[in-house]
């Protein structure tokens, strides 16, 4: 299956760790941003539990009930092969992942976007979205 992720433009940075550690965790990540770009909602919201956060500029949401909520509407911004996703930079530190990048899609521009994930138990247990949203014929 071909990576719907265009490019990484950075080497990936590590903290001393073996691989097997830094897999885990780049993983779980690589998988989630496919399942994101993919539109597949069922296994993006399979990389959170109950007592996942996902904090954004606009709210905070606890669950993956009230997460479903931020995914859908962005979902909606990225159709599937109609979307320029490029991650720019991964540091993984531990079970800390942070992603710097940037999209465009037909109706949207994001020139700059970051995520930082805290990855426990094979899952995305917190994570930050910052993003600059500009939405094109809106």
């Amino acid at each position: 299956m071909k990576s719907n992720i265009n490019s990484l433009k950075q080497d990936i940075q590590f903290k001393e760790q073996t691989i097997d550690e830094i897999s885990k965790e780049v993983v779980i990540v690589m998988r989630h941003i496919n399942s994101f770009l993919d539109n597949n909602l069922e296994a993006l919201l399979s990389d959170y539990t109950n007592e996942s956060v996902l904090i954004t500029q606009a709210a905070t949401y606890s669950g993956p009930k009230e997460i479903s909520a931020f995914f859908v509407d962005l979902n909606m911004h990225f159709p599937k092969r109609q979307s320029n996703f490029v991650l720019d930079k991964v540091v993984v530190n531990d079970d800390l992942v942070y992603i710097a990048w940037h999209a465009k899609t037909p109706s949207l521009q994001v020139p700059i976007g970051s995520d930082t994930f805290i990855i426990k138990d094979g899952k995305i247990y917190r994570q930050t979205f910052a993003g600059q949203l500009n939405f094109i014929n809106q």
